[in-house]
């Protein structure tokens, strides 16, 4: 081939090489200006969330990271960057949830919304959050992490900051690396900081705004909460067995839908379909336990209007409800209504129990072994797991079954006990979208209001030196 040819050849190529370069230079350009551009939003208008400007992907090797939301999804993955074999990485800011014997918890519902309530403050914040709950036995014997470490070894500190009280504003604390949040429940000290707050702040706003669907007026309590927790937690599988045999021991029978099979693998024997329900009488209706409340009354549920309700849902829905497994804190309630109904079921042996007052030295029992505790708590998240289960589920004024409510979620079949007609049970998916102490406590929790520790207060007898 001539030199000439070539050189022209050569040069062709050297020609389109250059188109390419330049084409190659301009895209690259364009890229690195949005991906500026984004990042400045990121520091502009959110300075506080560090893990956001990671960029929003699945959890890695997972099938579940589509059940959340990308915001989620992107706390989770600064949480995980955060945590290398089981040990919280030197600089990560962290903020803990801590339950111990030194100041009251609340029961289960308590204990789990001050959990979320932390999770979200944690995302609010830009923190690693981590629970540890040790009163009166490891949450984790119970509640195991799910997509996050939160029981990852990390530095001690004793410091206790109140930033659960609605009257502090929420900030970085840059000068902090770790601390515990005190009072998470808000009980006895401080104005309480509610959930719906933290999702309403104007940064977690415009966290739902940059991250698209859906938008901030959807991404509401029933949603948050349940989106949270199974992004926390999974049930330990001594609990599911436990509520396996709950319902084999009252004469039920399961759905093959669910809801544990969503979130984690689990063996389950076929049964028929329940209805769940919860009869609140009050904590003093435990064995042992010395309730400081002055009106337990107030929220103590009417069996003839629960036992109604079921009935209604099976007059108008003959051939879908069978049964119902009936959780309560007063054994004789139990006995009451299957008498007036012998449909409505209950297990014959399990151990009514509140895991926080039952086992304190000033209100519940002395001298309860670590066997009989660790039953105790084991039957109270067993039933908690057969209410998330129910094909329905009446909720009482209790965080016990919202609890179960939210855990469950919004998309299934649910009627709160109070509003419960032949209109809402027709419904059957009624979805309960305030802050839970606000529809649990509405003379208390006002909506859209803060509860004030001066009105909080007048509703206990007793203010054990615990709580000081």
């Amino acid at each position: 081939m001539a030199f000439s040819t070539v050189l022209k050849a050569t040069s062709r190529r050297a020609t389109k090489n250059r188109s390419v370069l330049i084409v190659s230079s301009i895209l690259l350009i364009l890229c690195v200006y949005n991906m500026c551009q984004s990042m400045v939003w990121t520091l502009k208008e959110t300075p506080d969330a560090e893990f956001s400007v990671i960029p929003g992907e699945e959890i890695s090797n997972n099938s579940k990271g589509s059940l959340f939301e990308p915001w989620i999804n992107d706390y989770i993955s600064f949480h995980n960057s955060a945590i290398e074999d089981g040990r919280l990485k030197d600089g990560y800011r962290y903020v803990i949830y801590k339950c111990s014997e030194s100041e009251r918890c609340g029961g289960v519902g308590d204990r789990v919304l001050s959990m979320i309530r932390a999770f979200y403050f944690a995302m609010r914040t830009g923190r690693v959050l981590l629970i540890d709950s040790k009163f009166p036995v490891e949450l984790k014997n119970y509640l195991n992490p799910n997509f996050m470490r939160w029981d990852a070894e990390h530095p001690f500190t004793n410091e206790i900051i109140d930033d659960m009280n609605a009257e502090i504003p929420i900030g970085r604390r840059e000068d902090t690396l770790g601390y515990v949040l005190g009072r998470c429940n808000g009980n006895g000290r401080h104005s309480l900081r509610e959930l719906s707050t933290i999702l309403h702040e104007p940064y977690m706003r415009g966290l739902f705004q940059k991250n698209g669907q859906p938008p901030e007026n959807e991404f509401l309590i029933p949603k948050a909460f349940h989106q949270a927790f199974w992004a926390l937690f999974k049930f330990d599988e001594n609990v599911l067995l436990q509520t396996e045999k709950m319902k084999q021991d009252a004469g039920l029978a399961t759905s093959p839908n669910s809801v544990f099979t969503r979130f984690q693998t689990f063996t389950k024997k076929p049964m028929m379909p329940y209805i769940g329900l919860h009869n609140r009488h009050g904590d003093s209706s435990i064995k042992g336990v010395n309730s400081t409340w002055v009106s337990r009354q107030s929220r103590e549920t009417k069996s003839s209007d629960l036992v109604n309700c079921y009935q209604t849902f099976r007059s108008q829905f003959p051939d879908r409800y069978q049964a119902a497994y009936l959780a309560s804190d007063d054994y004789n309630v139990k006995k009451s209504m299957h008498k007036e109904d012998s449909t409505i079921l209950y297990p014959p042996k399990i151990k009514i129990f509140h895991v926080d007052l039952s086992t304190r030295a000033d209100t519940g029992r002395s001298g309860l072994d670590n066997k009989e505790i660790d039953q105790g708590v084991l039957d109270t998240w067993a039933e908690v797991a057969v209410l998330v289960d129910s094909d329905c589920l009446i909720l009482s004024s209790s965080l016990f079954s919202f609890l179960a409510y939210y855990i469950r979620g919004d998309t299934t079949c649910n009627v709160y006990l109070p509003e419960c007609n032949t209109t809402t049970v027709a419904k059957r998916i009624n979805k309960y979208t305030e802050d839970p102490l606000t529809i649990i406590y509405p003379t208390v929790f006002p909506p859209n209001g803060n509860i004030t520790h001066n009105r909080f207060n007048k509703l206990r007898r007793t203010k054990p030196a615990s709580w000081h």
